[in-house]
């Protein structure tokens, strides 16, 4: 019996612990709700007025979503000296100004100036222009000058096989007539040494340019004549033995070499 009542008694007390339960909810509900209504007033009212400001106004919306550009970093500039008590305690500002200067050293244009930068083009234009009218130039004034010069050296050997032609024996001899001529003419004024000279001289060069082979062995002969007449007139005069050596023959005037004879075979053994 005493088991049954007190079985009885702790089903009352359970029945009376969650009646109280859901009391305390519905209280702890009811009062959340009049504190809010309660609170602040100046978060009810800043509230109310966005609220408001939304429905007469509407919202910021935009069909097209726009990207705002990121903002340009600052340039850091050169901090002024400090002293260790007066420098920041979370901020570096000379060794940000030292990374700065030391990114601005690795790009290849830091030390390119922007009047250098911005006339560059314009002069490497200009200059390759002037180089290619210079370069056609020179090779314009070069090649007129090869030109002329063949045209020289064509004109005076055909001058020259045309006076050396033996057809135009008559023309040669009238040349060597006007080169002694010229020489006597200009010779003139000075004496008898000085006609001589220069009439010499005016022979041996018209006879130079049409007879070459003749007048070279002339003045070979006359010169090897004068030098031995010289030596001799000085050997009598003051009692000396000079002697003069004999003239070599020219590779001309040197006799062909004799025909190679046949090898006479050995006789058998």
């Amino acid at each position: 019996m005493k088991s049954r009542l007190t079985g009885n008694r702790i089903e009352k007390k359970q029945d009376r612990k969650i009646t109280s339960d859901e009391i305390d909810t519905n209280n702890e509900s009811n009062n959340s709700f009049k504190y809010v209504l309660s609170g602040d007033l100046y978060i009810i009212g800043r509230l109310w007025i966005e609220a408001l400001k939304t429905a007469l106004i509407g919202m910021n919306f935009r069909l097209i979503p726009v990207v705002e550009a990121a903002k340009v970093p600052e340039t850091p500039q050169k901090p002024p000296s400090m002293k260790y008590t007066d420098l920041p305690l979370y901020k570096s500002p000379h060794y940000e100004y030292k990374d700065h200067l030391e990114a601005n050293q690795k790009c290849p244009d830091a030390n390119v100036k922007l009047l250098h930068r911005s006339l560059l083009p314009y002069v490497k234009c200009y200059r390759h222009i002037i180089a290619r009218n210079i370069c056609e130039a020179k090779c314009f004034v070069e090649e007129k000058y090869f030109n002329t010069c063949n045209v020289i050296r064509n004109a005076r050997k055909d001058f020259k096989q045309s006076m050396r032609d033996p057809k135009n024996l008559p023309i040669r001899q009238v040349t060597v007539a006007f080169g002694g001529t010229a020489g006597y003419i200009l010779g003139g004024g000075g004496g008898i040494p000085r006609r001589i000279f220069f009439t010499s001289l005016g022979f041996i060069s018209a006879g130079a340019l049409c007879f070459p082979q003749e007048t070279d062995d002339i003045f070979r002969n006359v010169t090897y004549t004068f030098g031995k007449v010289f030596i001799a007139v000085y050997n009598k005069w003051c009692g000396k033995e000079f002697l003069m050596r004999e003239k070599l023959a020219c590779k001309d005037e040197l006799p062909p070499p004799p025909p190679t004879r046949k090898p006479i075979p050995c006789p058998p053994k």
